[in-house]
């Protein structure tokens, strides 16, 4: 069955409720890497309790609106659907022990023939007591199987490439072997991150990180980088897989008021066109 486009950009998603807790919070953090050496004090404030800091990235695993690309309806290849693009907007901390709510819709849909179909969502999440908006998520996610459908070929951002210069400095961060098994209770238990069979099905070596677990990783290398600033947006597009246990190298260049990043394991890009604002 082709992708059914129509049906998708239709489809109506309820909207969630989630009270955000220091557990949560602390997981978060642990899962993108943070807490591995237990005596940094800039890494404890984020996975211990005693003034407690929320990771500008949160907020992209609040709000998961379920596994609904699994519905036949969609014509989605679940086994060959992976991430393209992420941006996210972050305008204030996720309240700890607060309720948000935060509402998900596909906004658009890019026949790319025989590369595949990408498919934009849009997350928002506000606080519920004010209705203040907290953060907003644009996603691009690659239907590898699925393009051929005769939908518009066009693209909805246009990401900046890095600069045509050597990297002002290189950070590198390591994962663990076990990473994906740990990130993927962010509310995202797609089994081609934990199950070696589904992987090789996806064509893979053995299942691989997250790209949003790469690109947490990412945005804790530029946020220890620039320590006393914080992140308020932060974009990139994945490019190539990492797999559990392998170090993730990220170049960065200073920019006027922005720093691009580019991230790669070895000389493979895994993620490019990077770019995170400070405030």
């Amino acid at each position: 069955m082709p992708l059914n486009a129509d049906y998708i950009l239709s489809r109506e998603f309820a909207p969630v409720e989630s009270v955000v807790t220091d557990r949560d919070v602390m997981f978060y953090a642990l899962s993108i890497g943070l807490g591995r050496d237990p005596m940094d004090p800039w890494d404890l404030r984020y996975v211990f309790e005693k003034d407690l800091k929320v990771f500008p990235t949160m907020p992209i695993v609040i709000g998961h609106p379920g596994n609904w690309m699994t519905d036949p309806e969609t014509g989605i290849t679940r086994t060959m659907v992976v991430h393209g693009a992420q941006r996210l907007t972050t305008l204030r901390d996720l309240p700890v022990g607060a309720t948000v709510i935060t509402t998900n819709r596909v906004t658009g849909i890019w026949d790319k023939g025989d590369k595949g179909a990408v498919m934009d969502l849009v997350r928002e999440t506000i606080d519920k007591a004010t209705g203040a908006l907290i953060a907003r998520s644009e996603s691009s996610v690659f239907c590898r199987a699925d393009g051929g459908f005769g939908g518009p070929q066009g693209e909805s951002h246009v990401f900046e490439p890095v600069p045509d210069r050597a990297a002002d400095r290189s950070v590198e961060m390591p994962t663990d072997p076990n990473m994906a098994l740990i990130y993927r209770l962010n509310n995202d238990r797609n089994p081609l991150h934990a199950e070696p069979a589904f992987a090789a099905k996806a064509g893979f070596p053995r299942p691989i990180l997250h790209g949003l677990a790469t690109y947490g990783v990412a945005a804790v290398a530029v946020a220890k980088t620039f320590p006393e600033r914080a992140i308020t947006s932060f974009e990139a597009r994945f490019s190539k897989p990492v797999l559990p246990g392998e170090t993730i190298a990220v170049d960065l260049w200073d920019e006027d008021g922005a720093v691009a990043f580019r991230a790669r394991v070895g000389d493979k890009v895994v993620l490019d066109r990077g770019r995170a604002i400070l405030s």
